[in-house]
């Protein structure tokens, strides 16, 4: 395996790093100075602790970070094969679980109500291992449940031996080996509903608002407080696209949601209650380890315009706020680290069009204890770049 992602792979500079690509996944590392000669002396044959030992008496790296950066390369290459798909690890709690109303279907299998979905009527069949975390899963978009229909098609979670099953109107649409992707691939499935015929070029992990002219991406792992600044920022006149996964098209930039409710952790309540009077009376819903309620934001828009900005928020409690500019390679590494993709298939066009996009969108790292504050500064950013 190693010696073909050798061969395959490619390497892009951006800004003051690199970009390594491999086009049969669509995987990619950003890599500093000393991974990218790591990787070169690689290409060249050479082994690892040869490649520790020449940077130590030659480059006059430490020999302890230089095996460090020779073992970040060497398990990127391990892995490349797998691409990693954009949903936060499953994890569920089945005896809190606020499940909608099931009905058996046939062979283990249990029928969840249906949806629309653009111009697709959906009947959702969900096999009995998959029941409580696939029915957690559509609550978000509970708002697109609609009355059974007989021409509804059939939209099936199963489990193989191996793994997991996608399928529609009886094909097959994928099989994979994990939760994540799974349900990665219905992200990707249902934003193909909402926006046919888009070519999307990649997709974030990220809460997506816009005002005016602008779309402000807000990438960020899970519980570093994007849903809730979402939430303050749509309640201050800012429109909802999405606060989980978004797609960016290839032909302008644009972003395109995914049409899920806003979810919101029990945490962030107390602050939201006064804004959003609704929320005591939502429904509570335990999965992926914590506690939250799905709100359905009025001001919604499935579209943005394609001039962007990127921030990156973090919560910090008692902390002043902050708002710093990133460089293009530090961007990037912080979007990999919230889990951006390639569309597939992976093309070097493509990553060619996504350096792009990153090297010419401003982004910053928004550091923030107070939701007021971190709102003024997002709006002075804004109000700058008009």
């Amino acid at each position: 395996m190693k010696e073909a992602l050798l061969q395959t792979a490619k390497l892009f500079q951006l800004s003051e790093g690199y970009v390594l690509y491999q086009p049969d996944t669509g995987r990619l590392v950003a890599l500093n100075n000393t991974g990218k000669q790591v990787w070169e002396l690689l290409s060249a044959g050479y082994q690892q602790d040869e490649i520790a030992t020449l940077f130590a008496e030659h480059f006059n790296h430490p020999l302890e970070q230089t095996a460090q950066d020779v073992q970040a390369v060497l398990a990127w290459l391990n892995e490349a094969e797998h691409t990693d798909e954009l949903t936060e690890p499953l994890k569920q709690n089945p005896d809190c679980l606020i499940l909608p109303p099931a009905t058996k279907a046939s062979g283990g299998v249990k029928r969840f109500g249906t949806y629309r979905f653009g111009q697709h009527r959906i009947q959702l069949h969900l096999h009995d291992t998959l029941a409580d975390i696939g029915s957690t899963y559509f609550l978000r978009y509970h708002h697109r449940a609609i009355n059974d229909v007989t021409e509804a098609d059939i939209l099936a979670l199963s489990t193989h031996l191996d793994g997991f099953c996608l399928t529609f109107r009886d094909e097959m649409l994928a099989s994979v080996g994990s939760l994540a992707e799974l349900f990665g691939r219905v992200n990707k499935l249902l934003l193909a509903w909402e926006h046919p015929a888009i070519d999307f070029l990649a997709y974030f992990h990220a809460a997506t608002v816009s005002r005016d002219e602008h779309c402000l991406l807000l990438p960020g792992v899970s519980g570093a407080g994007k849903s809730t600044l979402t939430a303050y920022l749509v309640a201050h006149g800012f429109a909802y696209l999405g606060d989980d996964f978004v797609a960016m098209t290839a032909s302008d930039d644009s972003f395109r949601s995914s049409p899920a409710r806003l979810s919101l952790k029990s945490g962030s309540w107390a602050i939201l209650e006064a804004l959003y009077p609704e929320l005591p009376q939502l429904p509570t819903v335990h999965c992926y380890g914590r506690t939250m309620r799905y709100l359905e934001p009025t001001q919604i828009k499935s579209v943005s315009c394609a001039q962007s900005l990127i921030v990156f928020p973090t919560y910090e409690q008692g902390s002043a706020t902050r708002l710093s500019p990133l460089t293009p390679f530090q961007t990037l590494i912080r979007l990999l680290e919230t889990n951006v993709i390639l569309d597939q298939p992976a093309t070097e066009a493509k990553l060619k069009a996504f350096i792009d996009f990153v090297e010419h969108t401003p982004a910053y790292d928004l550091r923030y204890a107070d939701l007021p504050h971190a709102k003024a500064v997002i709006e002075e950013l804004l109000n700058h770049e008009d």
